[in-house]
């Protein structure tokens, strides 16, 4: 039977546990979305999967989803499904989406939760403010047996890229910031019409007196339908 616990499971790390215990440390991490600069077309749904690996480096012992590393080094993969539907682009821009962070070894645990985008597009530039919240904590293990918690977890990120309809490579670099950690993040896309691949990087450091080391992250992600391409001749609306 699925439960409801009156204190809030780590879905990322045990804050309650981090308070009490003074002396832990955990990584900086941000979780990756594979979401670029630019927002869908209004009214347009684009749907996404990713696969991110995550290195971390001189971290204390911490829980990332229900998975407890033992060293200050180790990696970890997990799945990021999403879905983002556009709300406007003439030319700024807005979108509502729904993000999720799935562990991908040691027994089921995910993050779900929605982000909210809003920017400018334009053919030569594109500027996106993305806040994050992840909200429910869905888990089944041998350990913690099977429930659902509330886990608030917030980050945010912002991102600069080269133009809504840039042709070939569609580029982005900015930051992502979490209540532990900030640091660059940077994307490569490319359009295989209708599908977009899309690559992501990024690094962050401590930016709390609870956290420690560095964390890197690279990930790979596939949506569809992409942004719509202009017709010969076809002005930006």
């Amino acid at each position: 039977m699925l439960s409801v616990r009156p204190v809030v499971r780590p879905a990322l790390f045990v804050a309650a546990v981090v308070l009490l215990a003074g002396s832990a440390c955990v990584p900086p991490i941000a979780f990756h979305d594979g979401i670029p600069a630019w927002a869908p077309d209004a009214g347009k749904v684009e749907w996404r999967v990713g696969y991110q690996y995550l290195s971390a480096f001189g971290a204390d012992s911490f829980d990332f989803l229900g998975l407890r590393p033992a060293t200050p080094d180790f990696s970890v993969g997990y799945l990021t499904p999403g879905m983002r539907v556009g709300l406007d682009r003439r030319p700024l821009t807005a979108e509502l989406g729904l993000t999720s962070a799935i562990k991908t070894e040691g027994g089921f645990s995910a993050l779900f939760g929605g982000e909210v985008g809003l920017g400018y597009n334009d053919p030569k530039i594109n500027v996106m403010f993305r806040p994050s919240l992840y909200l429910v904590d869905v888990y089944n293990d041998n350990e913690s047996g099977t429930g659902v918690d509330v886990a608030p977890w917030g980050q945010v990120s912002m991102l600069v890229g080269n133009g809504y309809r840039a042709r070939g490579l569609n580029l982005a670099v900015g930051g992502r910031a979490s209540e532990y950690g900030a640091g660059p993040v940077a994307f490569v896309g490319v359009s295989l019409r209708p599908v977009d691949i899309r690559a992501e990087l990024s690094y962050m450091l401590p930016v709390s007196y609870y956290a420690s080391g560095r964390v890197l992250t690279i990930g790979l992600t596939a949506a569809a339908p992409t942004k719509s391409e202009p017709s010969l001749g076809q002005g930006y609306p």
